[in-house]
């Protein structure tokens, strides 16, 4: 087996997506770094996400908008893909969860979606604990070597394609009132070949 390097996207597209907890709030739109697209702020989202407790708390839940990271310039090796691994590095201080974490192929979702129920950052949330919420690099690594996400028939041409890539998008706890910026930092992919 072969593994590559990890490829960076060199392009992310912000698409609006209804509110799936409350259908009344727009999602969160994304504000991008105008440098560069590389490790180091991707991008922020434009205002906090947020649960507000109290009655009806549910009116207040938000979801970010969707980040389209495609444009990985992944050379086609003319292998067999046995594995697909995202190295994803988001700064959330708060109760900010996963929403989607998903493959793109040709402008389509594909694949299962491998959002975490668990905010990995505070992971003991439901115990009560007291956490202290200070800005927490949050690097976490989905699917693997021997993953396909769920896929099948995936080929090098494509992993090598330049609409292939990766969907995320986040939103708040449900449960825990918080407010906090979201900022993607690395949204890197390797592929491992047979």
């Amino acid at each position: 087996m072969t593994t590559t390097q990890f490829y960076n996207p060199k392009t992310i597209a912000n698409v609006s997506i209804p509110n799936d907890l409350v259908p009344t709030n727009p999602s969160i739109d994304w504000q991008f770094n105008p440098t560069a697209i590389a490790p180091g702020a991707y991008a922020t989202s434009s205002k906090s996400l947020y649960t507000i407790s109290g009655l009806w708390m549910e009116k207040f839940l938000s979801t970010t908008s969707q980040l389209w990271c495609t444009g990985y310039n992944i050379p086609n090796q003319s292998s067999t893909v046995v594995g697909i691994e995202l190295q994803l590095n988001v700064l959330r201080q708060s109760r900010i969860e996963d929403y989607l974490i998903q493959l793109t192929l040709g402008g389509e979702l594909i694949g299962e979606n491998y959002a975490s129920t668990i905010n990995p950052v505070q992971s003991d949330q439901f115990t009560g604990d007291n956490i202290p919420l200070t800005p927490v690099g949050d690097l976490n690594i989905y699917g693997g070597p021997g993953d396909l996400w769920g896929t099948t028939g995936l080929t090098s041409a494509n992993i090598a394609d330049p609409t292939f890539g990766i969907v995320i998008a986040f939103h708040s706890n449900i449960i825990y009132p918080h407010r906090d910026i979201c900022q993607l930092d690395q949204a890197s992919l390797r592929i491992t070949y047979a």
